[in-house]
C-alpha cells in the first residue's frame, strides 16, 4: 500500500523545514518590531540645547544687572533678558521637554525656577540703580539658575549616552537573531528554494522601503526641532523690537529706530542662514545634491567668502595663500559653502579682536585650505565627536548655534574625494583643514552621495 502524498518523508521533511523557517520568520519580525518601538522620537539634543539656552539667557540677565547698576543701560535690557529666561522655562514646563526632565529626575527643580523668575519680575518692576543689595541678589540668584541649568544639561547628556549603549547592546542581539534565521533559511533553502529566494527578495526590498522612511523620518523630526527651538532666540528678538517701537512709538528718534531695525534685519538674517543650512545639509543627506564639476578660481573663491562676512569682521580676517593653481575642479558653490561655515565657526566662537587666518596651498595634487582661530577651542574627549549631526561642544554653551555646519562641510569633502580635519587646543584655538584632489574623477560630477563611501577620516 502505496503512501499517500502528504504522509511521505519529504513532504514532511519539506513541511517541518517550512514551519521551522516560518517561526523564525515571525520571531525575527517581532523582535524587528520591538527594536523600532524602542527607538521612538527621544531627541535628547533638545533638552541640551533649552537647557543651554537657558543657561545663556540666565548668564545674559546677570550681566544685564551688572550694567543697569553702573548706568550703563536701562532697564529694559535686564527685563528683555529675564523674559527670555522665562520663555526657556516655559518650554521645559510640559510635554516631551518635560517627560525628558522627569527621565532624569529634575522635573521637580522647575518649581525652583519658576519661582525665582516670578519673584526676579517683581523686583524689577521696582528696581532702581542704587538698590545694590538687590541688584546683588538677583546677580545671586541669575547665577545659581545658570548652574543649576548646566547641570540639567549634563544629565540630559549622560542619559543619551546610556540609552545609546542600551541600544547598540539591543542591536547586537537584534543581530544574533537575524544571522541565526539567514542560517536556517540556507538549510530550508535546499528544499524550498524557489520559495526561499523569492522571500528573500521581498524581505530585502521592505527592509530597503523601511531604511528610506527612518531616514526620511530622522531628517523630519531634526528640522522640527531646530525649527521649533534654534528659531525661537531670532524671534525673541524680532518681537522683542518690534514691541519696543510700537510702544514707544512717535518718541523714538531716528538712531534708535535705526538700531531696532539692525536688530530685526540681523534676526532675520540669522533665521536665513539657520533654514539654509538646515535644508542644505537634508538635501545632501538625501543625495538630491548632485556636484557640479567646472573650473574654480579658488583664491577668488576665498576673498569672496571674506567679502561675505559682517564687515566689522572683515579686518580681523586675515588671508596666505602660496603656489596656488589658477584653476582647480570642484563644485564652486558647495566649495564655497564648506569654507564659509569654517570661517564663520572661526568668527563666532574667538573673541572681538582676535585674527582669524585662511591659508591655501598645493601640495603634489592636492589643495589645502585651512581656517585657524584662537578662541574657545575643543575640548580633547570630545573631538570624536565632532563632526556628528547636531553635536556641540561644552565650550560652546552660550554660542547660538545647530551644530550642523561640520557635519555639512565633511558630506562636501566626501562628494569632492577630500575630507576635513580639525586640531584644537581647549582654551587656546582651533584649525580645520580641507583636503581635496586638484582635478576631481569625471565621474564623480554626476554622482549623489548615497552613491559615495565615506572617506577616511
Amino acid at each position: 500500500m502505496s503512501l499517500r502524498p502528504w504522509m511521505t518523508r519529504r513532504f514532511l521533511v519539506a513541511l517541518l523545514a517550512m514551519a521551522f523557517l516560518f517561526s523564525l520568520l515571525v520571531a525575527a519580525s517581532v523582535r524587528l518590531l520591538t527594536s523600532e518601538n524602542q527607538q521612538r522620537d527621544y531627541i535628547t539634543e533638545d533638552m541640551v540645547w533649552l537647557s543651554s539656552q537657558g543657561q545663556y539667557e540666565a548668564v545674559r540677565f546677570a550681566d544685564a544687572l551688572q550694567s543697569y547698576a553702573r548706568g550703563l543701560t536701562t532697564l529694559d535690557e535686564p527685563q528683555l533678558r529675564l523674559d527670555l529666561l522665562s520663555s526657556r522655562i516655559t518650554v521645559l514646563e510640559d510635554g516631551e521637554t518635560y517627560r525628558q526632565l522627569q527621565s532624569i529626575g529634575h522635573d521637580g527643580d522647575l518649581v525652583g525656577f519658576r519661582q525665582s523668575v516670578d519673584q526676579a519680575t517683581e523686583q524689577l518692576l521696582t528696581l532702581q540703580p542704587t538698590d545694590t543689595a538687590a541688584i546683588d541678589d538677583l546677580h545671586e540668584g541669575a547665577q545659581e539658575l545658570a548652574g543649576n541649568l548646566r547641570n540639567i544639561a549634563n544629565a540630559a547628556l549622560f542619559k543619551e549616552r546610556e540609552r545609546e549603549a542600551m541600544l547598540r547592546e539591543h542591536r547586537r542581539h537584534t543581530l544574533f537573531e537575524v544571522l541565526g534565521t539567514l542560517v536556517a533559511t540556507t538549510v530550508a533553502g535546499l528544499i524550498l528554494a524557489f520559495v526561499l529566494v523569492r522571500d528573500h527578495r521581498n524581505m530585502v526590498s521592505a527592509e530597503a522601503a523601511l531604511e528610506r522612511e527612518r531616514q526620511v523620518s530622522r531628517l523630519h523630526r531634526a528640522f522640527i526641532s531646530v525649527v521649533s527651538h534654534q528659531f525661537r532666540t531670532p524671534l525673541a528678538i524680532i518681537d522683542a523690537s518690534a514691541q519696543r517701537m510700537i510702544r514707544r512709538g512717535g518718541s523714538m528718534d531716528l538712531s534708535e529706530i535705526a538700531q531696532r531695525a539692525e536688530k530685526i534685519r540681523s534676526a532675520c538674517l540669522r533665521l536665513t542662514r539657520l533654514m539654509d543650512s538646515t535644508l542644505n545639509a537634508a538635501r545632501l543627506e538625501e543625495g538630491e545634491i548632485t556636484l557640479n564639476i567646472r573650473p574654480c578660481d579658488v583664491e577668488a573663491l576665498l576673498r569672496h567668502v571674506i567679502d561675505n562676512q559682517p564687515e566689522q569682521d572683515q579686518q580681523r580676517i586675515e588671508l596666505v595663500v602660496e603656489s596656488l593653481p589658477a584653476w582647480i575642479e570642484a563644485d564652486a558653490t558647495l566649495l564655497e559653502q564648506a569654507v564659509q561655515n569654517l570661517v564663520s565657526n572661526a568668527l563666532k566662537y574667538s573673541p572681538d579682536g582676535e585674527r582669524v587666518v585662511i591659508e591655501a596651498q598645493q601640495r603634489a595634487d592636492k589643495l589645502r585650505i585651512s581656517v585657524t582661530d584662537h578662541g574657545v577651542g575643543i575640548p580633547a574627549d570630545e573631538m570624536s565627536s565632532l563632526f556628528r549631526r547636531f553635536f556641540r561642544a561644552r565650550t560652546a554653551e552660550g554660542i547660538p548655534g545647530t551644530g550642523i555646519g561640520l557635519s555639512f562641510v565633511e558630506q562636501i569633502m566626501v562628494l569632492h574625494h577630500g575630507r576635513v580635519e580639525a586640531q584644537s587646543v581647549e582654551n587656546q584655538g582651533s584649525t580645520f583643514t580641507l583636503r581635496m584632489p586638484v582635478n576631481q574623477p569625471l565621474a564623480q560630477g554626476a554622482s549623489k552621495l548615497n552613491q559615495i563611501e565615506t572617506a577616511d577620516s
